[in-house]
């Protein structure tokens, strides 16, 4: 996508676009000024190619406004959906404070303690909006993990691969790098609940060990070993993370859907319990990279 959205125009509807944020597989993502409510905002413009598919802009609308109506401290809100001028768009709570891929390209490992409040907080928001609506995620990476004030973990696009996946299908364009894909997206196998616990495992393994659960030269190498290997050791690459961790985060990364905790509930209490073992001291009983 152009990085001067709609032609050079600097304005979206009622909203001031100031600067890129990014770019996804869906769309580029602006910093912008609510000129209404004078608030800053992130909002993303979705794809041409995506807005002009007809089945994709009407799931896509019906899919994001359940996933609005989800309010829940670890759930980055999103405020307004809708099109114009041909393009589907989404605005957002926008948060200043650097993503979870941010953070492990300026640290390389994040602590132990970090990896496990931000587990909590993901594992919290996945199992209110499954029960409030019934949709999972699809699509958990460190991109897609942001950070609040006092450092609490929001997962943004909710809604998003869900309205992909339901318009469109597996395809691979959408879902970009596959470090954090389950083996049941790669081989067109239904998904469900287990295939976010396997996503929210290789990000946090990722988080904590400062590489992916599989790396090779290519992203359909990095596919097959999610369908046929097993990841190094956690224990090889963090010798300092407690044992409880390390399994927990093992079995979030089981090939078979039925080897892997089969509730975010079963999950979240095992972070907890990790995180309640840490020592008190600060900086005591977890690798710092």
């Amino acid at each position: 996508m152009n990085n001067e959205p709609l032609g050079g125009r600097r304005f979206f509807g009622n909203y001031e676009l100031e600067r890129e944020l990014g770019q996804g597989g869906m769309g580029t993502v602006y910093l912008a000024r609510d000129t209404g409510l004078n608030r800053k905002v992130a909002l993303k413009i979705l794809r041409n190619d995506l807005s002009d598919d007809p089945s994709f802009a009407q799931k896509f609308l019906d899919e994001v406004e359940v996933t609005a109506s989800l309010a829940h401290p670890n759930i980055i809100r999103v405020y307004t959906l809708g099109e114009q001028e041909g393009r589907l768009y989404l605005v957002m709570e926008h948060l200043d404070q650097p993503s979870l891929e941010q953070k492990m390209e300026q640290q390389g490992k994040l602590t132990e303690k970090e990896i496990l409040e931000t587990g909590i907080g993901i594992a919290s928001a996945l199992q209110f909006a499954h029960e409030e609506t019934g949709m999972i995620h699809r699509d958990i990476k460190p991109g897609n993990i942001l950070f609040g004030r006092g450092n609490i973990s929001k997962l943004s696009d909710f809604g998003l691969a869900a309205g992909a996946h339901s318009a469109l299908g597996h395809q691979d364009e959408i879902w970009g790098t596959p470090y954090y894909v389950s083996p049941e997206r790669l081989n067109r196998e239904e998904e469900d609940i287990r295939s976010d616990i396997y996503s929210l495992g290789a990000t946090l393994y990722h988080a904590l060990a400062g590489r992916a659960p599989f790396e090779a030269a290519s992203a359909e190498e990095v596919a097959r070993r999610h369908l046929s290997d097993r990841p190094v050791p956690l224990r090889s690459l963090c010798p300092t993370a407690q044992e409880q961790t390390v399994f927990t985060l093992d079995r979030c990364l089981s090939k078979s859907k039925q080897d892997r905790w089969q509730s975010l509930t079963d999950l979240q209490s095992y972070l907890e319990d990790s995180l309640r073992r840490l020592p008190k001291k600060p900086g005591a009983g977890f690798d710092q990279g």
